[in-house]
């Protein structure tokens, strides 16, 4: 092996960039992960299932294609990590039960990174049978790293690999990117295929992806966004462009939300989001004050209402007693007996009309985005940093709007709390401008900086 390649200090793009030019081997680099996962393992808990033996096979037949001039893709060598909730051939999908046997074929996102030449490590963890993992934060092993897909964020913001794939229904992709420091994307609804995604509620299912920065994250995203016919939800869509093109971007225009539950953030948070927007404008940036329609607190309560969609697939499966106080809450999770019970109880027509609502709200925020100028809105990911603990995975509700309406967003490191525990930055802008914002992101990322990896 190189004497001076280690995983934990490369990036997507070092990595291809070293294999394309015969600097290091995709067995060396997996090599390197495996070390990595040897030393943080045992205290991060975030794999669920790892086939090594079969890992090193692939990686030996990319080292030869490599050695022979032949690269699959963008991606060649570079080691991937995949959220539980997808399939991978040969590994079992755990959601489906702790006995399921090995996936017979690929979800489309890992076939695609596969295509592009990826490694696909392992699998990581997710929360199982209603109880969080065990999965830690990589800065401080007393505190969670997120969820539901806290052993994406874990592994590489403790720098086992460097992208994961990850997913988000509610705010469990870049809520756990936020708590562990580093990148993330939660692309517009269609944009990435969901067949061989396990299904929580299928119109606001996303796949995600957790990254060290938002370049990593945008050559992934041009080898896997596209219609697939496997699944009718995605989107017929140009080719995204491989490399994130910052030369030509001039400032952007920020719009700080000033009404988003601003009551919810924590002290910390809020200083982060006014220090990082300082930041912002004295590099050019106009930044404005933004605030939502008071009808945009629709998106919460249409939210609750297409549970229903998780309770469908499998209607008349639940049989379990159902306590009166879990069934009038309002926080019953569709999960638990009362969750399911409520959300079956819902009538057609408030679904239809929480779909309708979604149309609505979206033109409403589009206008607005264009009127102001505005490339992006900044808000917080969470309340805070991650909680102390790994009782509950953290407070979803600032994510949940922007799942419901399938708008794309980001989140990128701004900075730590008096805690030490990483804070993440919000991004968000309309549908299908994806590339533009994935540029805009990376552009406050130049300005504001990577978190320094954690003293695991």
């Amino acid at each position: 092996m190189t004497k001076t390649f280690s995983v934990a200090q490369c990036s997507v793009i070092d990595i291809a960039g070293a294999v394309a030019r015969g600097e290091v081997t995709p067995s060396e680099v997996l090599e390197s992960v495996i070390e990595r996962i040897d030393a943080t393992e045992p205290r991060l808990k975030a794999w669920t299932t790892l086939k090594l033996d079969v890992s090193r096979e692939e990686a030996a037949v990319l080292t030869a294609e490599a050695k022979s001039g032949k690269l699959r893709g963008p991606l060649h060598g570079v080691p991937v990590g995949v959220k539980e909730w997808f399939n991978v051939a040969g590994f079992p999908t755990l959601l489906k039960g702790m006995d399921a046997p090995p996936e017979p074929r690929d979800a489309t996102v890992v076939a695609r990174l596969r295509a592009a030449g990826a490694v696909i490590v392992g699998k990581t963890t997710v929360p199982l049978d209603d109880k969080p993992p065990a999965t830690t934060n990589p800065y401080n092993i007393e505190h969670t790293a997120g969820g539901s897909s806290s052993g994406s964020g874990a592994v590489v913001g403790g720098r086992v690999v460097p992208i994961t794939l990850a997913e988000q229904t509610a705010g469990s992709g870049l809520r756990p990117a936020a708590y562990c420091g580093v990148a993330g994307i939660k692309p517009t609804y269609g944009y990435l295929s969901r067949y061989g995604l396990f299904p929580g509620s299928w119109s606001r299912d996303h796949a995600t992806l957790i990254g060290y920065t938002m370049a990593d994250i945008a050559l992934v995203m041009s080898c896997l966004a596209g219609y697939d016919p496997l699944d009718p939800t995605t989107a017929h869509i140009e080719p995204l462009p491989a490399g994130l093109d910052l030369a030509s971007l001039g400032a952007p225009r920020i719009g700080v939300i000033r009404n988003f539950f601003p009551e919810r953030l924590q002290p910390d948070m809020l200083a982060a989001i006014e220090i990082n927007a300082s930041k912002l404008k004295a590099a050019g940036a106009t930044v404005v004050d933004v605030n939502l329609p008071a009808e945009f607190d629709l998106a919460w309560k249409c939210a609750e209402m297409t549970w229903v969609e998780s309770v469908t697939r499998k209607a008349g499966s639940e049989n379990k007693p159902v306590k009166l106080e879990d069934l009038v809450s309002s926080r019953a999770s569709v999960g638990t007996a009362g969750g399911v019970r409520a959300s079956e109880l819902v009538p057609a027509t408030y679904y239809i009309q929480a779909r309708r609502i979604r149309t609505w709200l979206t033109g409403m925020l589009t206008a607005l985005m264009r009127e102001q100028g505005i490339d992006a809105l900044l808000t917080a990911p969470a309340p805070g940093g991650a909680p102390k603990g790994l009782v509950s995975t953290g407070d979803p509700t600032l994510q949940i709007p922007w799942s419901f309406l399938g708008f794309p967003c980001t989140t990128i490191n701004g900075g730590v709390g008096s805690d030490g525990m990483p804070l993440g930055l919000h991004f968000a802008s309309t549908p299908r401008t994806d590339y533009e914002l994935m540029r805009t992101t990376a552009w406050c990322e130049k300005v504001i900086g990577l978190l320094p990896p954690p003293a695991l």
